[in-house]
């Protein structure tokens, strides 16, 4: 099980900072750069952006310092123990991974909820700790499979969420294309390619999805729900929604129901 040792959020170190440990620590040492700085990569100093996640194996050289650019360096840290072996030996080690788009800040909220976790005192802390730095660390390896991605990778992923949050919008391609400031062909190209499906089976999906929670918790009518998830037709609804789940809406709330 993972145990963390210490940890600390966004240490500020003026320009000057440079650390240099031949043997690491004999703990794994987690960072989250919140400035530019330079590391010790392959033999060779490497300057790195802001938002990067690093990962020091036990025992691993420890070679960074602040980045001539800035006139300070911050990052959030952490040191854990691990009874079993964590990650693939293919992961970069010592190496940071930038972490593009917002998914700087979705590391940084994860690791502040596991500050607060850590700094207090509950029965199945251990556990919830063991578990959000197992996560937090699979968040990592996730970044580096992902680094290759193309930039419009991260902006269809934030789109499809919306897509799914928000069925009952009136998603049309020439939009979506537009605001992503891309061709409608690069877009359906895209879609498919990332997500093995196409922009305006996602959208019917994600209303689909949502009839689906409605007709199964709440009274309303057939048109209502049709209205709510996006459709301005009940007739079309009930087709796709047919299509779909292979029953009328009807039906699948019966069914529903008579399960409950």
């Amino acid at each position: 099980m993972i145990s963390i040792l210490r940890m600390g959020e966004d240490s500020e170190h003026d320009a000057k900072f440079d650390v240099e440990r031949p043997n690491g620590f004999p703990e794994y040492l987690f960072l989250l750069t919140k400035t530019r700085g330079r590391f010790f990569v392959n033999g060779e100093w490497k300057e790195f952006p802001a938002g990067c996640a690093v990962l020091f194996l036990p025992g691993q050289a420890q070679r960074y310092h602040a980045s001539q650019i800035e006139q300070n360096y911050c990052d959030s840290w952490m040191h854990f123990k691990s009874d079993t072996a964590i990650l693939d030996r293919s992961f970069p080690f010592g190496e940071p991974i930038p972490l593009r788009g917002n998914k700087a800040s979705e590391f940084n909220s994860l690791f502040h909820i596991i500050c607060l976790k850590f700094y207090g005192v509950s029965q199945s802390r251990e556990s919830i700790l063991a578990h959000l730095v197992e996560t937090l660390l699979l968040m990592a390896s996730d970044e580096n499979d992902s680094k290759n991605m193309p930039e419009i990778y991260n902006r269809l992923v934030e789109l499809r969420r919306e897509i799914y949050a928000r069925p009952s919008m009136e998603w049309q391609i020439p939009e979506m294309a537009k605001r992503l400031c891309i061709s409608t062909g690069y877009l359906h190209a895209s879609w498919k390619s990332f997500f093995s499906t196409s922009c305006i089976a996602d959208v019917i999906a994600s209303r689909i999805a949502y009839a689906q929670s409605l007709l199964s918790s709440s009274a309303i009518s057939i048109s209502s729900v049709a209205e709510r998830c996006g459709y301005s037709n009940p007739e079309h609804f009930i087709r796709q929604f047919k299509g779909a789940v292979k029953m009328t809406p009807a039906q699948w709330r019966r069914k529903f129901t008579k399960k409950s």
